[in-house]
């Protein structure tokens, strides 16, 4: 049958409907969004590297943020002024003459698994490598001081449970942690560890502040294994201040003080945070832990930022012991 052209154009147009009304519902277009954790500060890295040195430090520097693991609530703003400059750090020591580290020279000491023993009080110095932000209304950036000195003191106990403070002063902040060993259970449900037990903070304007988490933050349980992994989450009801973090223990390493190889146990805090009313931290830190000495911290490498208040804060620090410490 021959169809003319106007029927040939409506048999076509017939034929469209019925292709369009056979077909599939339109389905409307789904964007779904989902949050994913960022590794942009923290990352998987094993330790935090520390930010190239920037800006100008003053002859009296304004104290940088303190390190998340001597971390109290107050605030880093500036104090107010109080009729009088901040007090100068002490002059401490030139760095000695020391010799070249050797990759391939052995420890004399090994580091156990456990920390039987306490410290023995004294002042190390420390050499450091690090930088610090502050943004908003009191913003200032510098490097840290290249030499500090940690006084390790006020031990108590007896082996196989004890306690002591490390106290550093940074620009006119003295920081103090306290740290507790507990290297047997003696009571039914303890766990033996390296704890966390307080940390407080003193400026020379007269500013103090007080961090007693609830349970003490268990840097790591003891004997130390290589791999075994802890969650913590410590609460000061009266700061309203709360510190998490995932402890990770990795192995050994070695530090080298002044070219003398220690050897050391390295614990690694994870997706740590730390919130307040006014603060919202998250850290990275390492600790490199000489349990041949008592379980002090030979080196250690801490980086955070976050929001304080109305301003950003970022630090990132590698410290590292510059003479060996006394045996226990």
């Amino acid at each position: 049958m021959t169809h003319s052209p106007a029927q040939r154009l409506a048999l076509l147009a017939s034929a469209l409907v019925l292709v369009t009304g056979c077909g599939t519902p339109d389905k409307p277009l789904d964007l779904g969004f989902k949050e994913v954790p960022s590794d942009v500060l923290l990352g998987a890295q094993t330790s935090p590297t520390p930010l190239a040195p920037v800006g100008p430090v003053s002859a009296i520097p304004l104290p940088p943020p303190p390190s998340v693991v001597s971390l109290p609530p107050p605030p880093f703003q500036v104090p107010a002024q109080t009729g009088r400059d901040p007090v100068p750090p002490p002059v401490l020591p030139s760095a000695p003459s020391c010799p070249a580290d050797d990759p391939l020279a052995a420890p004399k000491l090994e580091a156990p698994t456990s920390i039987g023993k306490p410290p023995v009080a004294g002042a190390y110095l420390f050499d450091n490598l690090g930088t610090f932000t502050v943004s908003g209304a009191n913003a200032r950036s510098g490097v840290f001081p290249p030499r500090t000195l940690r006084v390790v003191g006020n031990v108590s106990g007896q082996p196989g449970a004890f306690t002591y403070d490390v106290a550093e002063r940074v620009g006119d902040t003295t920081i103090t942690t306290t740290y507790g060993v507990k290297s047997q259970a003696s009571l039914p449900g303890e766990e033996p560890g390296i704890f966390i037990l307080r940390m407080t903070y003193q400026r020379a304007d007269g500013r103090t502040g007080d961090f007693t988490p609830t349970p003490p933050l268990k840097l790591a349980a003891l004997p130390l294994v290589r791999g075994a992994m802890t969650e913590q989450r410590g609460v000061d009801a009266q700061t309203q201040t709360v510190m998490t973090f995932r402890s990770t223990v990795e192995g050994k390493a070695r530090v080298f003080a002044c070219g003398e190889p220690l050897d050391t146990w390295t614990v690694h805090l994870q997706e740590g945070t730390l919130l307040s009313p006014t603060q919202d931290l998250e850290f990275d830190s390492t600790y490199q832990l000489g349990t041949q000495f008592g379980g002090i911290v030979l080196r250690d490498l801490v980086a955070f930022r976050g929001q304080d208040g109305d301003s950003g804060v970022q630090r990132s620090n590698r410290a590292t012991i510059a003479n060996v410490p006394k045996l226990p």
